[in-house]
C-alpha cells in the first residue's frame, strides 16, 4: 500500500461554510491515507469558527500562535497600514468610493493576522496549503507566508460562471499570485483566469471535487424522497428558489410569489445565500403577507442545498452562480431571472442555451399553466455547457490528489546525484541540441553554426526523435565532419538524453541550444570573452532575437504573478537595457557552461521538462551560494527561426513550480527600477515597436 501520505501535515484555511465544499472531500481522502489534516480560521465580521463548528472540523484559530512578544511588531504593522489606507483615500478618489468604511478594528485585526500567519509556519510548518482562493485578505496573508516558507500552496477555485462587470474585473488577477497552482472546475474556468492574466500552465482543471459524491449520496440514501417526505411534499410541484447575496426588489418578485399562494399543487423553496445576513433575510421577508408566508420555506442554513436541490422539480436562480452549474450535474430543469437590476455578475446559462431565461411574472404565468419546463431545455447544449465547466465528473478527488502528491513530491526532491564522464576533453566546444523538426530551420542552423564558428575546435552532438520525417533523415544521412547523433526513444525525457550526451561530450564547455536557434557572428569569441571576464563556476545566457529584431530573451525575471519571463520582451534588439552584460537568476533557451560544473551539478533533472534551463540556473546558484552564477551575455546572439512555444506541459509546471516555490519572486519590478525604466515607459517602447514592425508582419 502506497503510504506517501502517512505523516504528512497538511494545513486548510476556510471561511463560509460553503466554501469548504472543494476542499473537504480532499481532506477527508488524506487523512483517510494517513495524513495529518488541519484547518485554520481566522478573525471575521461573521466568525469563521462557526462554520469548522458546525462541520466539525479539527481547527486552529490564526490567533492561537500569537505571542506576548509580537505586540511591538504588531503595533509597527497596524501604524504602516493605516498610513497606506490614509494616503490611498486620500489620493485616489475612485479607491475612497468604493471604500465605505475602513474600521479601525479591521485594520488592527490585519496586522494581528499577519503576524499570526508567520508564526503558524515557524511553529508547525506544513508540507501542503490548501484555501479557496487568494484574493481574499486571509488567502493572501495564508499564501503569502506559505511561499516565504516554501510550503506548496494550492488554491481551490469554484467554477468562475460568470462574466464580472468591468468594475470587478481586477479580483480576476489575483487567483494565482503566491499560490502555487489553481485548481478550478474546467477549462472555461481555466481560460476565464487566463484571459486575465493568470499563467496558464500554473491553472489546472480538476473537475468538481464534492459533485460526483453528492450525487451518489443523493441517489443512495435517496434523499429525494426523505427530504420530500420531511416537508409534505407529496406529489407538488416542488420550486427551489436560490437567491444571491443581494436579495431583488419585493415588489419585482411578488408575482411569483403569488403564483404559489393559491395553488394547492405547487410548493416554493427559498434559499438564501450564506452570506446574507439574518436580519437582512428577516426584512425582506417582512414584506410578505401572512398567509403567503404559509406557502412559502425560507430557508438560510438550515438546510442542504443538494437535498432541497434533490426534492425540487425546478430550480430557479436570481443571478448566475456555481450552483446553477450544479443543479444542471444533478439533472435539474433551470431558470435564470431576468431581473431590472444592473446584474453584476453577468451569467452565460442563457446564452449558452443551458438555462431558460424568464422575468418573474414570465415564470409565474409558465407555472400558472402547468409549463413543461423539461421540454423547454435545450439538452445538447445543457451536455456541452457540462463538458466545459466540468473537467471530471467522477473521479475528481482521486485526480486532484494525484497531483497534490506529484507537487509534494517535487517539492521536497533531492537534487539529483553529480554525473562521471566517458570522454576526456579534446576540443573547446560541444554544442548539444535537439533536432528540429523543420529541415529548413535545422540546415539553416548546421549553416550558420559552420560560418559563424570561426576557427574554434568544436563538436556537435544531435538528438534525433523517433519520429522524424523522411525528408529530415535525409538530411541527417548527409552530414559530414564532426557530428554525431544521439537517439531519443519516445519514453525518455530529453534532459536525460541531453545529460547522455553531456557524458560522452568532448568539449571543456558544453552549449545547449533549443532546436530552431541559430547562432549569429562571432557567437563563440563573445563566449568566450565572457568566459575570460568572469571567473568561477558560471552559466551563461545569451541574447535571442527573431526575425522582426525584436527580444526574444534578455535574460529572465519573475513578473507579478512569479512567473518567469524575458526580460524586454518584444522591444528592439538595440533597447539599451537588453544590451548590457550581467546577472540573472535565470537565463533560457540557451545555455554555455563548464562540462565538469555541469556533471557536478548532476546535469538536468528529468522531470524538469521544459524549465530544465532554468531549474539549472537555480540549482547552481544554490549550491555556488553566488548570486552572479547566472551571465546574461549580451554580446551573445542568436536568431530564433521558430517563434511558436509548446503547449504548457503540467507535468514540467508542477514540477518546476513546486520545488522552487520559495525561491520564485517577482523581480521585473525591481530591475526596471534599476534600469531606470517605468511600465508606462516599457509599455510605450512596446506598442511604439509593435508599431514599427505592423507592415513587415
Amino acid at each position: 500500500m502506497d503510504n506517501f501520505w502517512n505523516k504528512k501535515k497538511i494545513t486548510a484555511y476556510i471561511a463560509l461554510k460553503h466554501h469548504t465544499r472543494f476542499i473537504v472531500p480532499i481532506m477527508e481522502k488524506l487523512a483517510a491515507q494517513g495524513a495529518k489534516i488541519n484547518y485554520l480560521v481566522a478573525q471575521a465580521e461573521r466568525s469563521q469558527e462557526i462554520t469548522a463548528i458546525e462541520t466539525g472540523l479539527p481547527y486552529n484559530h490564526v490567533f492561537d500562535f500569537l505571542k506576548e512578544s509580537d505586540k511591538d511588531q504588531i503595533h509597527d504593522i497596524y501604524i504602516d497600514l493605516r498610513n497606506a489606507f490614509g494616503k490611498t483615500l486620500v489620493k485616489d478618489i475612485a479607491f475612497s468610493l468604493q471604500v465605505q468604511t475602513v474600521l479601525d478594528k479591521t485594520i488592527s485585526t490585519t496586522a494581528q493576522e499577519y503576524i499570526a500567519f508567520k508564526n503558524y509556519f515557524e511553529t508547525n510548518r506544513p508540507d501542503l496549503c490548501l484555501a479557496l482562493h487568494e484574493v481574499n485578505r486571509w488567502g493572501k496573508m495564508f499564501s503569502f507566508h506559505a511561499k516565504k516558507s516554501g510550503v506548496p500552496f494550492i488554491t481551490l477555485q469554484e467554477g468562475l460562471l460568470t462574466a464580472a462587470s468591468a468594475n470587478l474585473n481586477f479580483q480576476m488577477t489575483g487567483h494565482v499570485q503566491y499560490s502555487t497552482f489553481c485548481f478550478v472546475w474546467g477549462e472555461n474556468s481555466r481560460q476565464k483566469l487566463i484571459s486575465f492574466e493568470a499563467p496558464e500552465e500554473r491553472v489546472i482543471p480538476v473537475g468538481n471535487t464534492h459533485l460526483s459524491d453528492e450525487i451518489q449520496t443523493l441517489a443512495k440514501k435517496k434523499l429525494r424522497e426523505k427530504t420530500r417526505k420531511k416537508y409534505n411534499c407529496g406529489d407538488l410541484f416542488v420550486v427551489l428558489l436560490l437567491f444571491s447575496s443581494d436579495l431583488p426588489p419585493m415588489d419585482e418578485m411578488r408575482p411569483l410569489f403569488n403564483a404559489f399562494q393559491n395553488n394547492p399543487k405547487l410548493k416554493l423553496f427559498t434559499k438564501f445565500h450564506p452570506a446574507t445576513t439574518r436580519n437582512k433575510l428577516n426584512i425582506w421577508m417582512e414584506s410578505l403577507s401572512e398567509n403567503f408566508k404559509e406557502k412559502i420555506h425560507p430557508v438560510h442554513g438550515e438546510e442542504n442545498t443538494y437535498n432541497l436541490m434533490a426534492a425540487s422539480d425546478l430550480c430557479v436562480l436570481s443571478e448566475g452562480s456555481t450552483t446553477g452549474l450544479e443543479a444542471l450535474a444533478l439533472g435539474k430543469t433551470l431558470v435564470l431571472l431576468q431581473l431590472k437590476a444592473p446584474v453584476i455578475y453577468k451569467s452565460t446559462l442563457v446564452e449558452d442555451k443551458a438555462a431558460i431565461g424568464m422575468s418573474p411574472i414570465e415564470l409565474a404565468d409558465a407555472i400558472a399553466q402547468n409549463t413543461d419546463f423539461e421540454k423547454m431545455m435545450d439538452h445538447p447544449n445543457v451536455e456541452k455547457y457540462l463538458q466545459n465547466e466540468l473537467f471530471k465528473s467522477k473521479g475528481s478527488i482521486e485526480y486532484a490528489i494525484d497531483i497534490l502528491k506529484s507537487v509534494v513530491d517535487a517539492n521536497q526532491a533531492q537534487n539529483p546525484v553529480p554525473l562521471i564522464s566517458k570522454q576526456s576533453c579534446e576540443l573547446d566546444w560541444s554544442i548539444i541540441l535537439p533536432v528540429s523538426q523543420n529541415p529548413e530551420n535545422f540546415l539553416s542552423l548546421l549553416e550558420d553554426i559552420s560560418i559563424h564558428s570561426g576557427d574554434e575546435s568544436f563538436e556537435v552532438i544531435l538528438i534525433k526523435e523517433d519520429n522524424i520525417s523522411e525528408t529530415l533523415q535525409q538530411v541527417l544521412d548527409s552530414l559530414e565532419g564532426n557530428i554525431s547523433i544521439l537517439d531519443k526513444k519516445k519514453k525518455i525525457p530529453l534532459p536525460e538524453i541531453l545529460n547522455q550526451a553531456s557524458i560522452v561530450a568532448k568539449g571543456k564547455y558544453l552549449i545547449f541550444m533549443e532546436p530552431n536557434l541559430a547562432p549569429k557572428k562571432h557567437w563563440l569569441t563573445a563566449l568566450r570573452k565572457g568566459l575570460n571576464q568572469f571567473d568561477g563556476h558560471k552559466i551563461f545566457g545569451a541574447r535571442i532575437i527573431n526575425k522582426f529584431n525584436n527580444i526574444v530573451h534578455s535574460g529572465i525575471v519573475l513578473n507579478p504573478n512569479n512567473q518567469p519571463v524575458s526580460a524586454y520582451l518584444h522591444l528592439d534588439d538595440k533597447f539599451p537595457h537588453a544590451c548590457k552584460t550581467r546577472a540573472f537568476q535565470m537565463v533560457d533557451h540557451f545555455i554555455c557552461t563548464r562540462k565538469d560544473d555541469f556533471l557536478s551539478a548532476g546535469g538536468f533533472e528529468a522531470r524538469s521538462g521544459k524549465y530544465m534551463f532554468l531549474d539549472l540556473c537555480l540549482r547552481s546558484i544554490q549550491m555556488t551560494s553566488d548570486p552572479e552564477t547566472v551571465m546574461y551575455l549580451h554580446d551573445v546572439t542568436l536568431l530564433s527561426l521558430d517563434p511558436s512555444q509548446p503547449d504548457p506541459d503540467h507535468e514540467d509546471s508542477i514540477f518546476f513550480h513546486s520545488k522552487w516555490h520559495g525561491t520564485l519572486w517577482e523581480s521585473e519590478e525591481q530591475l526596471l527600477k534599476s534600469d531606470g525604466v517605468s511600465t508606462l515607459q516599457l509599455d510605450a517602447a512596446r506598442m511604439t515597436r509593435a508599431m514599427q514592425i505592423a507592415p513587415f508582419k
